[in-house]
């Protein structure tokens, strides 16, 4: 399914996948009492960066 997607598409489902996956770990965080609200955010926005970080170290190629 992702290969039949127009590039603008899987680019936008690629940086979505980050964020969710950043929200997640933050809620996670925030759920075992390691950080207050800020993990979520905190975490949402490393995962972006990491996320940016790997696309364009692969060309956005491999996901």
């Amino acid at each position: 399914m992702f290969d039949s997607l127009s590039d603008p598409m899987r680019s936008l489902l690629s940086r979505l996948a980050f964020l969710v996956a950043g929200a997640l770990v933050g809620t996670a965080l925030y759920a075992l009492d390691i950080g207050g609200f800020l993990a979520v955010a905190l975490a949402a926005v490393a995962f972006i960066v990491v996320g940016e970080l790997y696309l364009f170290a692969t060309d956005g190629e491999h996901l």
